[in-house]
């Protein structure tokens, strides 16, 4: 087991040894926020017909037409209607917006440039061929590639599958992730708090936050620090894809996670990570189920799950782009503290000038869960750094929720 490394290097650990999970063909009423497990092409050419993009008159137009141009009009076309009327040299059809241009006819003019008296309409200013017509597969064409194996389906997406007649598409399915909360001095929400305790709060930001990705999540109730308790519980999500603790991530006589995760028959990946917050990690596998074991802290828990473990469930999910990306922000206020460690401030992130400002949030301990609240970015401060100073650039990077 290797101690204290770096992040690159454990999620190098994590990513090479996760393989996408199986596959599901779903209806696409059910299909938001879930990863596509094939390409997808069309069928169908959309439009699927040449048609109309305004309300007017469809007509045969050649470039010495009178002005004005009187026309007899011979049909009339709603959307939704298709014509078997062929229109000819001196004819037009009435023809409102998204129905399908007439044969014979090969241009649309505007119904304000016209004016029509019982079955005649004069066009007060005759359009070339070819003018206010949709080409048939102008957007997507028959057999074109819509959407890549791996793309995450927002509503435009489902929309467009909907688009092309695709009532059911393949993906992968939902992850399902155990999630337990360690420690003998934690008491559950709705109880009374009695001297020595503290609130269990991991269980509902964790919850949160393993739903937003997706994922099935199985709540385990509080566990002691005990290697037996622990083992029985491990035990009881042996049917998930991974395994989430936090609490009994450190060096104490009472963090006891990683010596029960060996215990249980885990290949145990790492020990610590050289950041702040949430230094005390450990990664263990067995067979397919990756155990990962955080800060009881619940900032350090957050950041710890944003860095290393969301890419571990994206490329679980089958995404395409398991890892975050980084990019440059100005720093819009200073951080005094220094230290050896890599660090990752909480900040809010400030628009100014088409730049990205970060602020970082006042208060930066490991156990401050309100320094989340508001925060959109994860700001990369190097080892050996020295403080922080306004309008220093560093990379950082998005909180999950707003880079989708």
């Amino acid at each position: 087991m290797k101690i204290m490394i770096e992040l690159e290097e454990a999620l190098e650990l994590v990513l090479s040894r996760i393989q996408p999970i199986e596959t599901e063909c779903i209806s696409i009423k059910d299909a938001y926020r879930r990863v596509l497990a094939v390409d997808v092409t069309s069928q169908i050419a959309m439009p699927p017909f040449n048609r109309s993009p305004l309300d007017g008159y469809a007509y045969l137009a050649t470039t010495s037409d009178p002005q004005p141009l009187q026309l007899n009009v011979v049909s009339e076309i709603p959307a939704g209607t298709f014509s078997e009327q062929v229109i000819g040299p001196g004819e037009a059809a009435k023809i409102f917006t998204g129905a399908p241009i007439p044969a014979g006819a090969n241009c649309v003019v505007r119904m304000e440039d016209t004016e029509q008296v019982g079955d005649v309409v004069t066009i007060m200013h005759p359009v070339s061929p070819d003018s206010n017509i949709i080409p048939r597969g102008e957007e997507i064409k028959e057999g074109d590639l819509l959407l890549r194996q791996g793309f995450f389906l927002t509503p435009p997406a489902i929309g467009l599958l909907a688009a092309v007649g695709r009532d059911q598409v393949t993906v992968y399915r939902r992850p399902r992730v155990g999630l337990l909360s360690t420690g003998s001095e934690l008491t559950e929400v709705g109880q009374p708090l009695l001297p020595a305790k503290i609130y269990n709060s991991n269980s509902y930001t964790l919850r949160g936050m393993l739903q937003e990705s997706g994922c099935e999540v199985s709540v385990i109730p509080i566990v002691s620090d005990q290697i037996d308790d622990t083992l029985e519980v491990l035990d009881m999500l042996a049917d998930t894809d991974m395994v989430i603790a936090t609490g009994g991530a450190s060096v104490g006589d009472y963090d006891i996670m990683r010596h029960a995760l060996a215990q249980f028959g885990c290949e145990m990946l790492f020990w610590k990570l050289n950041l702040k917050p949430g230094t005390p990690v450990s990664v263990g596998l067995k067979g397919k189920q990756f155990f990962f074991s955080l800060s009881g802290n619940p900032a350090a828990a957050m950041v710890t799950f944003e860095l290393l473990v969301r890419p571990a469930l994206r490329k679980l999910a089958g995404r395409t782009m398991a890892a975050t990306e980084q990019f440059q922000v100005k720093m819009a206020s200073g951080f005094g503290k220094t230290g050896k460690q890599r660090r990752f401030l909480r900040a809010q992130a400030v628009f100014k000038n088409g730049e990205i400002w970060a602020d970082p949030a006042p208060a930066q301990g490991s156990g401050i869960l309100r320094s989340m609240i508001g925060s959109h970015l994860l700001v990369d401060v190097p080892a050996n750094h020295g403080s922080v100073e306004p309008g220093e650039l560093l990379m950082a990077t998005w909180i999950a929720d707003w880079e989708g």
